[in-house]
């Protein structure tokens, strides 16, 4: 196998890009320790679909895969160098006006805007010299740095997709995204993920190790009697997926949460969400507490500075919030945070089977 990379080597041509930080070149038998490095890092055994377990010979058929596909015109492959180091590999899968973009980084590449650049390099290249007209992208529901990848380099972010992908012997859901030739290479949606603190509490992003927490906090008979059409009975499996729906979300620009923890141990206590955002109408605020984080006024501290925190930094102009008549809980908060009630929509609330008005407030940032 090396001396058929090494052959090959010498014979295939492959264009080299750079933009001055990340530069797209041939593989090389040199390559191989360090593909060997990023293929059998945990990160990259979770979400990328690789050979288990993972050696050297692995290693070289890629490289002799990745050289016969710019021979045979099935595929486009580069490896990626940063910092004078090889880092990881892209890819552009297809042979035609539609391609499939995929990509690997090691671990010591990452979180430096690497991929986005190796993304925007290729797609270039691919637009202008071999005719492609459209570069998909699709990631395994949960992936989070290829969806910052994807987001930051410019592509549309299209759906989520049951049952999309196989991943690790699993049938999984999936993320869509696309980019157009001609389309620019800055983010097409406003993905809003701010951090902040008050004086007991950090505000931040939901991440992967609050699952459990926010399985208690649904599955909650509190949480239940107001947050209807959730499943019971309610596993870590499907706090997860609330979770990754939620960064999807946000990621498209439709939604805005944070999970209110605690300052000393980083454990979820809340949830405080803005959605339905629209450049109009404003959004719409939710929230809801874990059991143990209720009475101590976890909520009466956030609550109000999440919506001024939305004014100032996210420049939201209007937040509404609705309640059922019987979550006197929730209509103190909103209340709290200086919001007026503007009408009653009669009958409109399910409180855990009993069907009850819901009151309406808002508050404008202007007034």
């Amino acid at each position: 196998m090396r001396s058929e990379v090494l052959e090959l080597s010498e014979t295939i041509t492959v264009p080299a890009l750079t933009d001055g930080v990340v530069t797209l070149r041939k593989h090389a038998h040199h390559d191989v320790d360090r593909i060997v490095g990023y293929a059998t890092d945990p990160l990259t055994m979770r979400w990328a679909r690789m050979p288990s377990p993972y050696g050297r010979s692995d290693a070289e058929r890629f490289i002799v895969g990745a050289l016969r596909g710019w021979d045979t015109g099935l595929g486009m492959t580069w490896a990626i160098e940063f910092e004078g180091r090889f880092v990881g590999s892209l890819a552009l899968e297809g042979a035609g006006r539609v391609v499939d973009v995929g990509f690997v980084l090691h671990p010591d590449a990452r979180g430096q805007g690497v991929a986005r650049r190796a993304m925007q390099l290729a797609m270039r290249y691919a637009s202008t010299e071999r005719d492609v007209e459209v570069v998909r992208w699709e990631a395994a529901e949960g992936n989070l740095t290829s969806l910052r990848a994807a987001h930051a380099a410019g592509f549309t972010l299209l759906s989520r997709m049951p049952d999309w992908l196989e991943m690790n012997s699993k049938v999984v859901d999936a993320w869509t995204a696309i980019w157009r030739a001609g389309d620019g290479f800055e983010p097409t949606s406003t993905w809003r993920s701010t951090s902040f603190e008050t004086d007991r509490f950090r505000m931040r992003p939901l991440v992967e190790d609050d699952d459990e927490r926010i399985r208690e906090t649904l599955d909650d008979p509190a949480s239940r009697t107001y947050l209807f059409g959730r499943p019971d009975p309610l596993t870590v499996e499907h706090a997860g997926a609330e979770r990754t729906r939620k960064w999807w979300t946000a990621a498209c620009g439709q939604t805005c949460t944070w999970a209110v923890a605690d300052k000393e141990d980083d454990r979820y206590l809340a949830d405080i969400s803005l959605f339905k955002i629209d450049p109009t109408t404003g959004a719409e605020a939710g929230f809801y507490t874990h059991p143990e984080a209720r009475g101590r006024g976890v909520l009466g501290e956030t609550f109000p500075a999440a919506v001024q925190h939305a004014f100032t930094e996210l420049d939201m102009r209007r937040l509404t919030l609705f309640a059922a008549e019987s979550n006197k809980g929730s209509i103190a908060l909103a209340r709290s945070a200086g919001m007026h009630e503007f009408g009653v929509q009669p009958l409109a609330a399910d409180s855990g089977g009993e069907i009850e008005d819901l009151v309406c407030f808002e508050l404008l940032r202007d007034r």
